[in-house]
C-alpha cells in the first residue's frame, strides 16, 4: 500500500489491491450538509484554503465509500459511510496530528479495503475511535435523502406519502402518518416543483409545530427556490420571534440574498429596542427569546452577517445579553472564512458599543488566562 498522508491519498486507494473499485464522496455536515468536490477537498487537506463552514472548531464529515465489482456483473453494493469529526487549528486548517491518529486507527482497523464486512474485533476497535460520531436524526435523515439522490439509488418508502402531502393532495389530518426520512427526501428531490414552493409558502406558519419544525430541518440544508426564499423572507417583519427563528433555520441556504440580509438588520434593529425597554435583565422572556433568534442567526445565516454592519450590530447584542454566550460565540464564528478578517478588525476599531468592548475584553482576558 502506498504512502498515506491524507484522507483523499486513504480514499483513492481503498480496494486497490482487491477484485473491486472503490468509489468515494465526502460531505459536510458541519452546519449545512452538503457535498464536496473532490477538488475541494483536495485543497483543504493540501492547506490551499480553509475549511469553509467549521462548527465548534471541528469539521463534521460524512464519507461515502461504494465498492464496484470489477467482474462483468458489474454490480454495485451498497454503500459504506463514516461520520467523521476531525479538530481544525485557528486558521481552519485541519489538525495534521489529529488526522494522522485518525488515519492509523483506519489503516490499522480496517486494513487495505475498508469497504469489506469488518470482524468482530475490527467493529470494536471502529467503535473506540474518539473521531467517530453520530449525527442527530435531522442531520443524518438530510444527508440520507442527499446521499441516495446523488448515487441514483431510490427515495426511502415514506417518500411517496410526504409528496402527496407536500402537493397539497392530502388531508392535513394525516400529517402525523410522515415519516421525517419522506420529507427530506422530497425537498431533496422535489423542491423544484411549483405546486410543492405554493403548499409550504401558504400553510408552513399554519401546520402544527412538530411538522413545522420537521420542514424547516429539511429546508435549512435545500437550496430554494427563488421564489420561495422571497416569500418566506416576507413573513419575518410580521410573525412572532418563534416563527421568525423558524423561518431564518428554513432560508439558511439563502443568507447571500440581500433582502434577507436587509431583513436581519431589521430584526437586530427590533431586538436592541426591544433589550432597552425591557431593562437589559437576563431573566426576562423577552431578552431569552432574543439570545435564541441571535444564536440561530450565527449558526445558520452568518453570511448575512457580512452585510450592512449587521455583524458589529450582532456582536454587540450579544455582548450586552449574556458575557459567557458572547465569548463562545466569537470563537466559534471566527473560524468562518467570511466573518474572520471582519471579526479580527473589531480589535483594532476606536469606536464601539460599550457592551462590545466589555465583551472584547473579556475574550482576551479569557484567552491570555487559558
Amino acid at each position: 500500500m502506498q504512502s498515506i498522508d491524507t484522507l483523499t491519498d486513504f480514499l483513492a486507494v481503498a480496494g486497490a489491491n482487491h477484485e473491486a473499485s472503490t468509489e468515494y464522496r465526502i460531505y459536510d455536515l458541519s452546519r449545512i450538509v452538503k457535498p464536496f468536490t473532490a477538488e475541494e477537498f483536495r485543497a483543504i487537506e493540501n492547506g490551499e484554503r480553509p475549511f469553509p463552514y467549521p462548527r465548534q472548531q471541528h469539521a463534521w464529515l460524512g464519507i461515502v465509500l461504494r465498492q464496484k465489482e470489477r467482474a462483468e456483473s458489474n454490480q454495485i453494493h451498497d454503500p459504506y459511510i463514516w461520520f467523521v469529526k476531525l479538530p481544525l487549528d485557528e486558521r481552519g486548517l485541519f489538525q495534521h496530528a489529529a488526522r494522522q491518529h485518525f488515519l492509523s486507527i483506519i489503516v490499522e482497523a480496517l486494513g487495505e479495503n475498508p469497504t469489506a464486512a469488518p470482524t468482530a474485533e475490527q467493529e470494536k476497535r471502529q467503535q473506540q475511535n474518539p473521531y467517530i460520531f453520530t449525527p442527530d436524526e435531522p442531520r443524518r435523515a438530510a444527508f440520507h435523502a442527499q446521499v441516495s439522490h446523488d448515487l441514483q439509488f431510490p427515495a426511502s418508502v415514506h417518500y411517496s406519502d410526504a409528496l402527496a402531502f407536500l402537493r397539497g393532495e392530502a388531508a392535513t389530518s394525516t400529517w402525523q402518518d410522515l415519516g421525517v426520512q419522506g420529507i427530506h427526501d422530497v425537498v431533496v428531490r422535489n423542491l423544484q416543483e411549483p405546486s410543492i414552493q405554493q403548499h409550504i409558502h401558504t400553510q408552513l406558519l399554519q401546520w402544527p409545530k412538530p411538522l413545522q419544525q420537521t420542514l424547516m430541518e429539511a429546508l435549512e440544508h435545500a437550496k430554494l427556490p427563488a421564489t420561495l426564499a422571497q416569500n418566506l423572507i416576507g413573513t419575518l417583519p410580521t410573525v412572532p420571534r418563534e416563527q421568525q427563528i423558524m423561518v431564518l433555520r428554513c432560508l439558511a441556504n439563502a443568507s447571500q440574498h440581500t433582502n434577507l440580509q436587509n431583513a436581519i438588520q431589521q430584526l437586530l434593529n427590533a431586538c436592541a429596542q426591544d433589550l432597552n425597554t425591557s431593562g437589559n435583565t437576563s431573566e426576562t422572556a423577552v431578552v431569552n427569546d432574543i439570545q435564541d433568534l441571535l444564536l440561530t442567526i450565527g449558526a445558520r445565516n452568518w453570511i448575512a452577517l457580512t452585510a450592512n454592519d449587521n455583524l458589529e450590530h450582532y456582536l454587540g447584542l450579544l455582548a450586552t445579553i449574556n458575557e459567557h454566550v458572547f465569548i463562545q460565540i466569537f470563537r466559534d464564528l471566527v473560524m468562518l472564512p467570511e466573518l474572520r478578517g471582519l471579526m479580527l478588525q473589531l480589535f483594532r476599531k476606536e469606536q464601539l458599543s460599550p457592551a462590545l468592548q466589555r465583551g472584547i475584553a473579556a475574550l482576551v482576558a479569557q484567552t491570555r488566562s487559558s
